[in-house]
């Protein structure tokens, strides 16, 4: 079994709106990618798919981005994360 960490995903904008929660607790392979995230969003609450997650669950809507503990977007598709870390999801747009 892979090495699980618990993560919390905060919404903002239309992806707050669409799933009607603030912020999600999801638990995650330590060792990721962004489409395992977005799989894992996708069953935590599926009203996101399409409004910031891809109909195929493949990544984020191109209008979206993930930002890690508030200090750093999260680039390229791997990333490790630790047990209490924090992804923001919103809209890269203005007014997002």
């Amino acid at each position: 079994m892979l090495d699980t960490v618990g993560v919390s995903i905060e919404l903002f904008g239309t992806a707050r709106i669409a799933c009607g929660s603030r912020e999600l607790q999801i638990l995650v392979p330590k060792d990721t990618s962004i489409c395992e995230i977005v799989e894992i969003l996708a069953r935590a609450c599926p009203s996101l798919v399409g409004i910031a997650l891809r109909e195929d669950l493949a990544g984020l809507l191109e209008s979206y981005t993930l930002n890690l503990n508030a200090t750093e977007f999260v680039e390229g598709d791997e990333l490790t994360l630790r047990n209490g870390d924090t992804l923001l999801l919103f809209s890269s747009l203005a007014g997002g």
